[in-house]
């Protein structure tokens, strides 16, 4: 880990960059570069409850922005924050359902380094995506 402290990386990432602007400039490359596609074929259809759970974890942590679900194990940090969670949950699903290769190592790096505090995410938030606050009550 040593090596990654000396890269002259961002430590904090924004919820635009790591969840809209990061995976379409992957899954983009991985198309250019003709990556070859996992091998799920109709198996690929797993990622819609992925999708599903992480839309409504989203949707839920919106709503309670001071929430986090009770779980202690290796991804306790995830739990604290459900909305990041449902985020990672939507990106693996896509991931699946695109067969892409790349977007799926994405998603699994992003549980990695935000458990080991090498990068620091935000939480997605309407504000952070809209651009500024409205009230949807």
């Amino acid at each position: 880990m040593e090596f990654l402290e000396r890269l002259p990386l961002p430590r904090r990432l924004s919820s635009r960059i790591w969840l809209i602007t990061l995976p379409s400039a992957l899954v983009s490359f991985e198309r250019r570069q003709n990556v070859p596609r996992l091998p799920l074929g109709p198996l690929r259809f797993l990622g819609l409850p992925l999708v599903a759970g992480g839309v409504a974890l989203a949707a839920w942590a919106w709503q309670r922005p001071d929430a986090g679900i009770a779980y202690s194990g290796p991804f306790d940090h995830l739990a604290r924050r459900p909305a990041t969670a449902g985020g990672i949950l939507v990106l693996a699903g896509a991931s699946l359902l695109m067969r892409s290769v790349v977007l799926a190592a994405y998603a699994a790096g992003l549980v990695v380094a935000t458990g080991n505090q090498t990068i620091a995410i935000d939480d997605p938030d309407l504000e952070g995506f809209i651009g500024r606050r409205r009230d949807f009550r």
